[in-house]
């Protein structure tokens, strides 16, 4: 019989500390529980359940159900949690090596954002059903071929090649437009009234870059810059979150964090946008320790979204209380303490699983938080997606069995 799934905890102090030459008395790892994925069983009781596939996106819904992403074959399936119990719908509409990002939206349906040719924002619906909310259909558009301007309406609006989307709890939807030439840059956008409005990233068609080079995310902008003046360049994904107070998070490059405050103007969040450098801030020594202003950390938000890449997307979400998560990659040579393994009861099909998943992660990734009030912290490492409600955080590590076969498991720690 096939082994499927994977360990949600394990016994780390006994098993990763005496591999290390440690006293497994000594170490102090992450208490985790195990969620999903941990169990040969086709559905019921998450836990002992498996999920197969390439981990695409992970997303936790106002209606208490978590939402794993896979793809197999192309084909997109949607791994849902509720009540400790795993379902699983096939969603045959869409091609999951296209999405960019996943996010909860009103009524329990999840959206997904395209950045191919057909692009747009997908509704998917619990029975797997995908409507397409913005966006063209390619194959039956006979519009204007032009980009949509601002005050355009949204029905029928000429948009493609989306990089992120998110949800305001106020229910307004917001998605990053790649557009191309002069050069490859985005727009942050959002819906209001039916119309089209930008809120992050400015239009540089028909601009040189001397004229729009002193405020960009690539190399910083002035504090308090509108956020429709800065230049958000490049193509690659851009995943967004959006907090209870209206405030827009973006992660351009996946190198940087900015925010757009309701006001309208952009601050700097995290990331290189102003030249900061990873001896700015303290290095990880445990969980939620504070390491210093965000700001003036480098970070390589994790995911390259595509089956070639073979990366899940790079997570970013904001708690109701206004923090920020974020999956990266930690500098080259740096590994984490072993304060950061997972640890906690799991039976010894699970401890297997987690060995064999642990030693096929090639560098260190980490989950960042960054408080309301700019500090820094890793949170927790060893997972490739995160996501987060009241109280707990929802960590996903992908790995493969022994067959070779895409899994994914997923555990919960305490958010400190």
């Amino acid at each position: 019989m096939r082994t499927r799934g994977m360990v949600a905890v394990v016994a780390a102090a006994g098993l990763l500390g005496a591999a290390a030459g440690c006293d497994p008395g000594s170490l102090t790892a992450q208490e985790v529980e195990v969620v999903a994925g941990a169990g040969e069983n086709d559905g019921g009781p998450a836990a002992d359940a498996f999920i197969d596939g390439r981990l695409v996106d992970m997303v936790m819904g106002t209606d208490g159900v978590l939402r794993v992403l896979t793809e197999e074959k192309e084909a997109l399936t949607v791994w849902s949690v509720k009540d400790a119990r795993l379902t699983r719908v096939a969603v045959p509409a869409i091609k999951a090596d296209y999405v960019s990002q996943a996010t909860a939206g009103p009524g329990g349906d999840m959206y997904v954002a395209l950045w191919n040719g057909n692009g747009g924002v997908w509704r998917v619906t619990a029975d797997g059903a995908a409507v397409l909310t913005v966006g063209i259909d390619r194959d039956t558009y006979r519009g204007d071929r032009k980009a949509a301007p601002d005050g355009a309406a949204v029905a029928g609006a000429y948009v493609r090649y989306l990089h992120g989307v998110a949800f305001a709890p106020d229910g307004h939807l917001f998605f990053a437009e790649e557009r191309i030439g002069p050069t490859t840059y985005q727009l942050v956008r959002t819906v209001d009234d039916g119309k089209l409005k930008t809120v992050l990233g400015r239009d540089l068609a028909g601009l040189t870059e001397r004229q729009w080079r002193s405020a960009r995310t690539s190399t910083g902008f002035p504090e308090g810059t509108p956020g429709r003046q800065v230049a958000v360049e490049g193509g690659l994904n851009n995943p967004l979150a959006v907090a209870q107070d209206g405030t827009v998070y973006a992660a351009p490059g996946r190198r940087s964090v900015v925010a757009v405050r309701p006001d309208g103007t952009a601050r700097e969040v995290v990331g290189n946008t102003g030249g900061g450098a990873d001896d700015e801030v303290d290095p990880p020594d445990e969980p939620f320790a504070d390491r210093g202003p965000a700001a003036r950390a480098r970070v390589n938000l994790a995911g390259g979204g595509t089956i070639r890449a073979g990366t899940s997307n790079a997570s970013l979400v904001v708690d109701a209380a206004g923090d920020l998560y974020l999956t990266s990659v930690a500098p080259a040579g740096e590994d984490l303490p072993e304060t950061f393994d997972w640890t906690g009861d799991v039976s010894d099909t699970q401890r297997d699983l987690l060995e064999r998943s642990k030693e096929q992660r090639r560098g260190a990734t980490e989950v960042l938080r960054v408080k309301p009030d700019g500090s820094l912290s890793t949170v927790a490492a060893h997972a490739d997606a995160v996501a987060v409600d009241d109280s707990w955080m929802y960590l996903a590590r992908a790995f493969t069995d022994v067959d070779g076969k895409p899994r994914v498991l997923v555990v919960r720690t305490s958010k400190g």
